[in-house]
């Protein structure tokens, strides 16, 4: 299976070298201040996490994005505004960077099995929001789509009324496994500036949507003064280890949640049987944007919003007003 087809939906593995990436394009990094209200710091156990969120004090529903390895936070900016702006005097919005990514840093920071990543969802959903009773939605991304959904199915977090997977299904990805190695060592070592980067990004397919490139490539990378470069910020062949537990027995976990699923997908070739057949058996929404890349959320934010607001209003239990029969006098 052809990597980056099923991961970058482009048509071959062959990347565009990094010289010919453009210097000043006009692709100038964008703060996330234009599409977060807050950014700060959660300690949890041996990590300080990196949080960005909107609507904080809110009341009403809770949307907690995951993003997927080697990403960050910033790639649910876009679509978390639209989340936010459809209504920001109720909903909250938190896109956090997880363990060992983003400007997320502390102890142990190898460790990204399934297991760790989950609980640390859990404890920073805890440090943030103590006690809760508001509706959750969870969404993932990619790996992140896998944490999301061991999350949910865990119930470790009250009231969740929505799970979304972001182009993550589990025969897909584990039929890619053997072919990721191969896009990693074929990307460029290092950038000459985070123009340079993000003109990489764009041109190589990865990211269709300039404007998210411009906000989420910076947070990908760290700086290097003595060779006065950019490189990569999470090293990804180290936590090959990882990757089999990541999507194995991801379709059973899903479709099995306790609770309304949305699964988000740029191409019905990435279902797999169990997810064929439990999509028919109406255990899941099915929602499919061809045009987008495997980063849908950066390619197509205002979509993913809109789909992910309508997810949780359809979801949302009715209130059927009880009319009142005086007997008869």
């Amino acid at each position: 299976m052809d990597l980056r087809q099923n991961i970058f939906k482009a048509h071959n593995l062959k990347l565009p070298p990094l010289e010919n990436a453009a210097q000043d394009k006009g692709l100038s990094p964008l703060s996330w201040t234009d599409y977060f209200e807050t950014q700060r710091t959660v300690s949890v156990s041996d990590t300080q996490f990196n949080v960005y969120a909107s609507g904080l004090s809110n009341s009403g529903p809770i949307f907690l994005l995951h993003h997927g390895a080697g990403h960050s936070g910033l790639t649910f900016g876009l679509a978390s505004k639209h989340i936010f702006n459809s209504d920001p005097s109720n909903f909250t919005v938190v896109a956090p960077d997880f363990r060992d990514h983003g400007a997320t840093f502390g102890e142990n920071q190898g460790n990204l099995s399934l297991e760790q990543m989950v609980d640390d969802v859990i404890n920073l959903f805890a440090a943030l929001f103590p006690d809760n009773s508001r509706d959750v939605v969870i969404v993932g991304h990619s790996m992140g789509g896998a944490v999301a959904a061991h999350t949910a199915a865990s119930k470790r977090i009250r009231r969740v009324v929505g799970l979304v997977l972001i182009d993550i299904v589990e025969g897909s990805a584990m039929d890619s496994l053997s072919a990721i190695p191969v896009f990693i060592n074929a990307r460029p070592k290092s950038f000459a500036s985070l123009e340079n980067a993000i003109a990489w990004h764009i041109e190589s397919d990865a990211i269709q949507n300039v404007e998210s490139a411009r906000l989420s490539v910076p947070s990908l990378l760290v700086s290097h003064d003595k060779s006065n470069s950019w490189t990569w910020r999470t090293q990804l062949l180290p936590t090959e280890r990882f990757w089999k537990s990541w999507y194995s027995g991801l379709s059973k976990t899903f479709t099995s949640a306790p609770t309304a699923k949305l699964l988000i997908l740029a191409g019905t070739d990435r279902l797999d049987k169990d997810l064929l057949i439990a999509q028919m058996q109406g255990k899941f929404q099915l929602e499919l944007l061809p045009a987008a890349g495997h980063t849908i959320q950066e390619d197509m934010p205002d979509r993913v919003g809109e789909l992910i607001v309508s997810f949780w209003k359809r979801n949302q239990p009715l209130n059927i007003p009880v009319r009142r029969i005086n007997p008869p006098s």
